[in-house]
């Protein structure tokens, strides 16, 4: 990658800001970030600084037994490596660096948080995926949502998310699928998700306290995609949503910002941008009929600037009756800009779709 072909890095923050903070990292922390960039590539230099302020602390912290206090300091280090790193694809020395300070960071911190999470393993075509599950404070058995992130994201990035389901008693369990977060160095992004939803399932069929009947699936950015196919395709998901996602990654191609364009082209194994839109053609539901009735909800931003109208209106169409359309005229992509009213519209919804329908005696 010439330099020329690097963004403007303030201009980025600055686009990015709602995203940052809506998932955990402090405005005050991206406002001092945004201070320290000199270009494109002081961009992971400039977060891994803040992280390892971050760290420092959590250490102080941990040592004065303070141990809730350092492991709310460690999640917002690991969302501030991950951040460094999501969309560094050019450098694999420093995308290898912040992604294990990000995965460890968080691994340190689940554990003593809300809702502790523990790491259960996927293990899915020879390979082992991370993953993290948290129960409610409920009593046993769950209703159980798994999370799934998009191009660029990682299972760090969706913990406030998973926050809003466990508030409504249900059980939440993220993922790093293949070409995702830890796992994107030893696997390339898949689109036949409905064959890794199979395999979470499966693993989730060894946690105690799952209802193995009460299980959804919900995806955010090129993750609504990858529940779509899931939803559509693997025998014991009861529901799905996409946040944000696409009917077809090729079509979007053109939408798409040169740095998610290079991330794609990375973590699909293509040798250049166009072997990379020819693994794009991989990622659509055109050829993907759904082989089960389930309720699908798709919730979308009108100033969506990745994934216009048209794929959230192709998607709906897609699931046929089952299908709801929720449009947002000031949603942007993700609608990360109005979290605090779409996660939990979303989370009701599947709730809704999860609870048993109560029989009169």
């Amino acid at each position: 990658m010439t330099n020329t072909a690097f963004p403007d890095a303030a201009a980025q923050a600055a686009h990015l800001t709602q995203r940052f903070v809506s998932n955990g990292v402090p405005l005050d922390d991206v406002n001092t970030i945004i201070a320290e960039l000199d270009g494109w590539p002081s961009w992971y230099a400039a977060w891994e600084r803040v992280g390892d302020a971050r760290t420092r602390y959590a250490d102080d912290a941990e040592r004065a037994g303070a141990e809730l206090t350092a492991a709310e300091l460690r999640l917002i280090a690991a969302l501030e490596y991950h951040f460094g790193k999501f969309l560094f694809v050019h450098d694999q020395d420093v995308l290898h660096t912040g992604s294990r300070k990000a995965a460890q960071a968080y691994r340190q911190a689940i554990g003593l948080l809300p809702w502790p999470g523990r790491i259960v393993d996927v293990e899915h075509g020879g390979a082992t995926l991370p993953g993290v599950f948290r129960a409610p404070g409920q009593d046993a058995p769950w209703p159980t949502v798994i999370l799934v992130p998009g191009l660029d994201a990682a299972k760090e990035e969706l913990h406030l998310f998973s926050e809003v389901f466990l508030r409504r008693g249900m059980a939440t369990f993220v993922v790093d699928g293949p070409g995702q977060g830890e796992s994107e160095f030893d696997h390339r992004l898949t689109a036949e998700w409905e064959d890794v939803a199979s395999s979470i399932l499966a693993a989730l069929a060894t946690v105690d306290g799952v209802d193995p009947g009460r299980i959804a699936v919900v995806g955010v950015s090129l993750g609504g995609y990858y529940a779509a196919r899931a939803a559509a395709r693997t025998p014991g998901l009861r529901a799905g949503v996409s946040l944000g996602g696409c009917y077809s990654m090729a079509e979007s191609w053109s939408n798409l910002a040169f740095l998610s364009r290079q991330a794609f082209r990375v973590r699909t194994g293509a040798q250049d941008e166009a072997a990379a839109l020819v693994n794009a053609e991989a990622f659509g539901l055109a050829s993907c009929p759904p082989e089960r009735d389930v309720p699908f909800l798709v919730v979308h931003g009108e100033r969506d600037r990745l994934f216009d109208l048209n794929q959230a209106r192709r998607m709906v169409e897609h699931f046929g009756e089952r299908a709801e359309l929720v449009l947002e005229p000031d949603g942007n992509h993700v609608l990360h800009n109005l979290g605090y009213r779409i996660r939990p519209l979303v989370a009701d919804w599947v709730r809704r779709r999860l609870t048993p329908v109560s029989v009169a005696s």
